[in-house]
């Protein structure tokens, strides 16, 4: 919590000296919109060294560059499409995710939209240095790329939108537009190659850091022991406190105020929990300890319950929104397994919807995601910098993807037209091509946009 007032202090120093360096370089600035430009020769000397040394080697990686590009344009156009998809199909979408499925990345987000559950902090801090590594790798590309084909670069420089802050290199157009497509296209797509190379780059660094700094420190559980009922095996039903007892094949099930919305829908089947110490000690938080014995994960748990018998008493010490928790309760039998000590806690598999959810699901598979992990040594340091590692890395790619749609103020929308000339050598076609998808984004962006403002009012 205090680092939040570092941050937003942070925020707005930075805030001060950038109006400061507008106002004292006023006169070397360009505006452009809301735009400011300001234009230097910084790293020119450093692309054309870099050109130079490694040219034989970014000459091979030219149709590499463009085939990434291309399939990077199928991916950010195949969310799209997801993304039209999911919330025409399941509008409810809107009630877990409050944000707009269209926004920038600002610093603060998850806090602003109360997606916190779903991403980690996202202070300015990560939002700048994310920034500066993107904006400079991407640029530098660029410039790479361009020296490599003989084309001049004029400039490089800094954008300015307040205090957020980005890099450019600009080339000489006329040189550019002599080049042969394929350059041309290199050039356009060497930025987001860059980018997903460092969002790899970071990624690795992401995991070694993971295993370095972390240690498993608990079992996370995310429901409790249940069955799947029959509903003609249901002998009785009565009332009992807050549940409801449901009697079904000589056993003993409960529904809590959820799950008694299935009575009287003419189901065929119901879920009920078991009748089980965690349901009825209603056991919350990370499991870190029964009897002063460490519980890392779930295999811990296991082999601890193995060596317990029904009726034995234990203490289960948990951590449940960063308090400690103590509960005392007595293990039953399991239900199958006759002779068996029973706690009745589970693990209900998350389903995610869409390519971002699997995305995202792919890249955090180094963790078990029922395992709480505690850092090795200073908590703060430790989370501060694997978040920082996370998003430097997400960031890259997002702006991979993004960059590449086929829009014209993105690389992507002139690397689209190259793309379909090349292919139909009809320069009207390629244009009329690059406005029809130019136009389809624009309409569903603002289609999904017109369906989330209709389900949350």
């Amino acid at each position: 919590m205090v680092f939040w007032i570092y941050d937003i202090g942070f925020l707005v120093l930075f805030s001060i000296f950038i109006a400061v360096f507008l106002y004292r370089n006023r006169h070397k600035l360009k505006r452009e919109g809301i735009l400011f430009l300001y234009r230097t020769k910084l790293g020119i000397k450093s692309i054309d060294n870099f050109a130079s040394k490694y040219s034989g080697l970014l000459r091979r990686l030219k149709w590499v560059v463009i085939a990434v590009g291309f399939l990077l344009m199928a991916g950010i156009l195949y969310v799209l499409g997801q993304a039209v998809y999911i919330y025409t199909a399941f509008p409810q979408i809107t009630k877990l995710i409050s944000a707009p499925p269209v926004a920038p990345l600002i610093p603060y987000f998850p806090k602003i939209f109360g997606l916190e559950s779903y991403f980690p902090p996202f202070y300015f801090t990560y939002f700048i240095i994310a920034l500066a590594i993107v904006a400079i790798f991407h640029e530098f590309s660029h410039g790479v790329f361009m020296r490599l084909f003989k084309i001049k670069i004029k400039s490089t420089g800094f954008v300015f939108l307040g205090p957020i802050l980005g890099a450019f290199v600009e080339q000489d157009d006329k040189q550019m537009k002599k080049k042969k497509k394929s350059e041309q296209m290199a050039v356009l797509g060497a930025g987001t190659f860059a980018n997903l190379i460092f969002a790899g780059i970071f990624f690795l660094l992401l995991i070694g850091f993971f295993y370095l700094g972390f240690s498993p420190d608990g079992f996370i559980f995310n429901g409790y022991a249940y069955s799947i009922l029959p509903t003609v095996l249901i002998s009785n039903i009565s009332e009992s406190g807050n549940y409801t007892e449901i009697y079904a094949d000589g056993q003993t099930f409960y529904l809590d105020e959820n799950l008694k919305r299935q009575l009287g829908q003419n189901l065929t089947n119901i879920i009920a929990y078991d009748d089980a110490p965690a349901f009825h000690s209603q056991l919350t938080g990370i499991i870190q300890e029964i009897d002063g014995e460490k519980i890392r994960n779930i295999n811990d748990l296991q082999i601890f319950l193995a060596e317990k018998h029904p009726g034995d008493f234990v203490e289960i010490k948990t951590l449940d929104k960063g308090k400690e928790k103590i509960f005392n309760l007595e293990l039953a039998e399991h239900p199958t397994h006759h002779g068996r000590a029973y706690l009745g806690v589970t693990v209900i598999p998350r389903q995610t919807r869409g390519i971002a959810g699997k995305f995202l699901g792919f890249f955090m598979s180094f963790k078990d995601a029922n395992t709480y992990y505690s850092p090795n040594w200073d908590g703060d340091i430790v989370i501060f910098i694997y978040n920082l590692f996370w998003w430097v890395m997400v960031i890259n790619l997002l702006v991979a993807l993004f960059n590449m749609l086929p829009l014209g103020i993105l690389d992507g929308g002139q690397f689209f037209y190259l793309g379909v000339l090349s292919l139909t050598k009809s320069e009207k076609f390629a244009k009329k091509s690059f406005k029809f998808i130019s136009f389809l984004i624009l309409f569903l962006f603002l289609f999904i946009m017109f369906l989330w403002l209709f389900n949350i009012l």
